[in-house]
C-alpha cells in the first residue's frame, strides 16, 4: 500500500484545527442528529399518543412504545427499520450510484480515489471544469467531510484532505446545479418530501440582471454558481423573466464557508414532485431493500423527472432523521412522518 503524502497529512491536521476553532465561535457550532434526544422524545411521544400507545423510558435516550401486543424499541431517530446489511451498503454512496444507473436515474459524473491516486482527481477536474463536490465515500451524513463549489487545484487538495479524515476513499463528483430536495420514502412509498430553498426571484418582465438589480442582489451577476444555475434552466442574466413566475436565481443559499456545510431543509414540497420523480427515486430504494429511506437529489424544477431538468440523485440515507421533516411554521394538517413510522413499526411487530 502506498503512503499518503506528507503535505497530505499536513492539510487533514490542518483541517481538524479549523473545525475546532470554528465550533468554538458563537452561533457556528451545528447541532447533529445524535444530540437531538429531547427533539426526538417529542416526535416519538406524540406519535404514540396519536396512535393510542403507550410510551415509556428504557434508557436514557432509548423508548419502548406499547399498544397491546404491539411494540416497538427506538433509540433516539434510531428505529427498528433496515438490516445492518443495507444500512452498511446504503452508507456505499459509490454502491448507491451503480444502483442509480442500473435503475436508468441520472446521478453525477465522479471518480472514486484516495489520497495516493489523487492524480486522478486532478485530471477529473481539469477535464471537467469544476465546479465540483468532494466528499468521504462512505459513512458521513449532516455535510462532515464535504465540500461544494470545488474549482481549483488547491481547494480539491484541502477538500480531498478533509474528506480522508472521514473515510480513506473520497469522492469528487461534477456539482449539479440546483436546489436540494430529500424525499422520505417507507417501504417503497413517498410519504413526505423537504428542500433547502436556494434563492427565488419572481419575475416582472425584466432581464433577470435587471431583476437582480431592483431587488438589491446585482452583486449575484458575477456568483458563477448564479451563472450555472440559469444555464440549467436555460437562462442567462440577459433573458427576460416571465411575469409572476418564480425563477430559480441560485441553487445554494449564501454562505461563508463551502466545506461541510449541513442542509437544513425548510420547505415541505411532496405535492410539487411529480408522480415520474418519485417512482424513479423510489426505484433506488427499493433496488436496495430499505424499509425507510431519504432519498436525496438536485433539480431546478421538481414538477419534472431529473433528466428533463438536468438534476441528479445523489445518495440514499437510511436511519434518516425524520426531524428534517418537520418544517418550521408549517401546518400540520397531514399525518406526521413520525406518527406514519411509528404504525409502520407496530404494525409490522405483530406479524412476526
Amino acid at each position: 500500500m502506498m503512503a499518503v503524502p506528507r503535505g497530505f497529512r499536513y492539510r487533514a491536521f490542518a483541517a481538524r484545527l479549523e473545525r475546532r476553532a470554528r465550533a468554538m465561535l458563537p452561533g457556528q457550532r451545528t447541532t447533529y442528529v445524535s444530540e437531538r434526544v429531547d427533539e426526538y422524545r417529542g416526535y416519538w411521544s406524540d406519535a404514540a399518543e396519536t396512535l393510542g400507545a403507550s410510551f415509556e423510558d428504557v434508557l436514557p435516550g432509548i423508548w419502548a412504545v406499547t399498544r397491546g401486543q404491539q411494540r416497538a424499541l427506538l433509540a433516539n431517530y434510531v428505529t427498528q427499520c433496515d438490516d445492518p446489511v443495507v444500512l452498511r451498503l446504503a452508507g456505499d454512496k459509490a454502491y448507491s450510484y451503480r444502483l442509480a444507473k442500473e435503475a436508468g436515474v441520472p446521478f453525477p459524473e465522479h471518480v472514486l480515489f484516495d489520497l495516493t491516486r489523487f492524480d486522478e482527481a486532478s485530471s477529473f477536474l481539469e477535464r471537467v471544469g469544476g465546479p465540483l463536490v468532494v466528499k468521504p465515500a462512505n459513512g458521513t451524513s449532516s455535510g462532515l467531510g464535504v465540500s461544494t463549489s470545488v474549482r481549483t487545484g488547491r481547494e480539491l487538495r484541502a477538500a480531498a484532505a478533509l474528506a480522508s479524515l472521514y473515510d480513506s476513499r473520497v469522492l469528487a463528483e461534477r456539482m449539479v446545479a440546483g436546489e436540494s430536495y430529500r424525499i422520505l420514502y417507507l417501504e417503497g412509498c413517498a410519504i413526505h418530501a423537504v428542500r433547502r430553498r436556494g434563492i427565488r426571484l419572481r419575475g416582472d418582465g425584466c432581464s433577470i440582471s435587471e431583476l437582480l438589480r431592483n431587488s438589491g442582489q446585482a452583486a449575484l451577476a458575477t456568483d458563477p454558481l448564479v451563472a450555472e444555475t440559469l444555464a440549467a434552466q436555460g437562462l442567462t442574466l440577459t433573458s427576460p423573466s416571465a411575469v409572476d413566475e418564480e425563477i430559480l436565481i441560485r441553487g445554494l443559499p449564501l454562505a461563508s464557508r463551502r466545506q461541510e456545510l449541513r442542509t437544513v431543509y425548510d420547505d415541505s414540497v411532496l405535492d410539487r414532485c411529480c408522480p415520474e420523480l418519485l417512482r424513479e427515486c423510489g426505484a433506488i430504494v427499493r433496488a436496495l431493500g430499505s424499509e425507510l429511506a431519504g432519498v436525496d437529489i438536485v433539480t431546478t424544477n421538481p414538477s419534472v423527472p431529473l433528466r428533463k431538468a438536468g438534476g441528479a440523485f445523489i445518495e440514499i440515507n437510511t436511519t434518516p432523521g425524520i426531524h428534517h421533516h418537520y418544517v418550521a411554521g408549517e401546518r400540520q394538517d397531514a399525518t406526521p412522518v413520525g406518527v406514519l413510522v411509528l404504525e409502520y413499526l407496530l404494525t409490522r411487530s405483530s406479524a412476526c
